[in-house]
């Protein structure tokens, strides 16, 4: 009686096994043949791009996407030595010299600050922005500027790179500013006057409130720009990266399993990003969220009125923070 229960058992998890892994596999499958990539055949070799979080996973596909096809690209990231390491990587895979590396870290307004006042200094000019870092982490916790990190790395300190970098951005027109954003954003519970997270939320409506603020932050920026400067958000698709990093134990060998082997690729993730950057096509289009290379729906919630309500929050924000920094 024993041994025939367990066999049954047997049986049944080796059926429920055959079947997840046949769904994985059609999964794959669907994903590869439903998967877009840009085929424009532009070249950049004038243009100024900076990609911000590009030493490695998507940003670095879309920096050296980018550097393939001529441009002078900036890798502003946090971690030097990998971002070097990406640099030297890059310009061996693409043969264009221009690529450096400038300090960044999103999670102190003062990088920021000092990012911008060395790129306004030392480059004439700045074709395409892409906010593409991101970052998500449990536990409630602050940066040295009072700000919830999450919200701060992934919405507050973009917006203030942004801003500080847009005289530069508007006098290089016709140019673009990108937000890489997330499906996540459809699940989002953002308040909009506690954008600094006064309230603890968790993990992933802290990630999913400051995707909304990157579709938001495009909405109302592109009514703010002259005409010639080009603002929109975007959905990459979910790749294994860094960001899923903080998946626990004893979920993480799972998790990671369908990320490497099921989901896109790094590579197929940054091709919305690179339309955005590169298609001529796209030159007039502003204000928009895109998902596979297409204009896509947001959430309903995405209103004009909730875009300027957070916009201005935020900038308020960046003001009372950055005080300090004003001569």
């Amino acid at each position: 009686m024993i041994l025939s229960i367990i066999f049954f058992l047997i049986k049944s998890l080796c059926c429920i096994s055959i079947a997840f892994f046949a769904v994985l596999i059609l999964i794959k499958i669907w994903l590869k043949l439903n998967t877009p990539m840009c085929t424009c055949k532009v070249r950049l070799d004038e243009k100024t791009v900076v990609v911000t979080g590009s030493n490695m996973g998507i940003g670095f596909e879309t920096a050296k996407t980018l550097a393939r096809r001529g441009a002078r690209v900036v890798i502003a990231s946090r971690n030097e030595v990998r971002s070097r390491a990406a640099v030297e990587a890059i310009i061996e895979a693409t043969g264009n010299p221009r690529v450096e590396y400038k300090p960044l870290d999103l999670s102190k307004l003062s990088s920021v600050k000092q990012f911008a006042d060395d790129f306004n200094k030392h480059y004439d000019r700045l074709d395409v922005l892409i906010n593409n870092a991101a970052f998500n982490g449990f536990g409630h916790v602050k940066t040295e500027d009072g700000i919830e990190k999450v919200m701060q790395v992934n919405h507050v300190a973009p917006a203030y790179l942004t801003n500080l970098l847009l005289d530069k951005i508007v006098g290089s027109k016709p140019s673009r500013i990108i937000f890489v954003s997330s499906g996540a954003h459809n699940t989002h519970a953002i308040d909009p006057d506690d954008l600094e997270g006064r309230k603890p939320v968790n993990i992933w409506t802290k990630y999913s409130n400051s995707k909304v603020c990157n579709v938001l932050s495009a909405k109302a920026l592109a009514k703010c720009v002259p005409e010639g400067v080009a603002v929109n958000s975007l959905h990459p698709g979910v790749a294994k990266t860094e960001l899923y990093d903080m998946v626990p134990w004893p979920l993480d060998a799972l998790f990671n399993f369908v990320l490497e082997n099921v989901c896109k690729t790094p590579e197929e993730c940054a091709q919305t990003t690179i339309h955005l950057a590169c298609s001529p096509h796209l030159e007039r289009v502003t204000g928009q969220y895109f998902n596979d290379l297409e204009v896509d729906k947001t959430h309903p919630s995405v209103t004009d009125e909730l875009a300027d309500r957070v916009w201005e929050n935020t900038i308020a924000l960046i003001e009372d923070r950055t005080r300090r920094y004003k001569n």
